[in-house]
């Protein structure tokens, strides 16, 4: 199977937070196998971007995946740090949350997000989502996002996404895309790009 999409991933460095419990909770692997099917469904439609996993930003938590469009025009510009850096200031930067139930719990991460994501969604199992829906409200005053994902059918629904909205903390933006283009391989992009 071949992916048009060109996707640059930036990966964790340090221990996974899932080892921040013991015993069989660590060993779960339910969420994060979620997680992995998410992104290859959203990946397949979403183009060339740069995706980051568990993104963490200081005092705003750890998102489950952050992703930037990358647009795929040819550009005679030169890839360096603050040329990339200026090019990812202009793009949408999103912030993911999955949650295979407990819709509250990730709401309330998914909603510090919004300090350094323009948008933060929330994903959620087809199956598990009606009680989230229920509340769609909630997510509409927050101004969060929630997707239901059926991984079955790779099929992604998008009852709420917030539009016209910026990360509510331009300073801790600004980290981030100074984290996240400090993190990339400019050999990578260039060739990607």
């Amino acid at each position: 199977m071949s992916n048009p999409a060109k996707i640059h991933f930036i990966r964790p460095t340090g221990h996974s937070s899932r080892r921040n419990f013991g015993g069989s909770i660590a060993r779960k692997r339910g969420e994060s196998n979620f997680l992995r099917a998410f992104e290859r469904a959203y990946f397949a439609k979403s183009g060339a971007g740069i995706a980051a996993n568990e993104f963490a930003l200081a005092q705003h938590g750890v998102a489950d995946l952050v992703w930037i469009a990358w647009l795929n025009k040819k550009s005679e510009e030169d890839f360096t740090v603050l040329t990339l850096e200026k090019i990812l200031r202009r793009r949408s930067l999103i912030a993911f949350e999955a949650k295979l139930k407990d819709w509250q719990q990730a709401l309330r991460q998914a909603f510090r997000y919004r300090y350094f994501a323009d948008k933060s969604i929330v994903v959620m199992p087809e199956e598990n989502a009606n009680p989230a829906i229920s509340n769609l409200s909630v997510f509409e005053e927050m101004n969060v996002g929630l997707w239901t994902f059926n991984k079955d059918k790779k099929y992604i629904s998008r009852p709420y996404t917030p539009v016209n909205v910026r990360a509510l903390n331009q300073d801790a933006r600004e980290k981030a895309i100074k984290r996240i283009s400090s993190q990339i391989d400019l050999r990578k992009l260039r060739i990607q790009a």
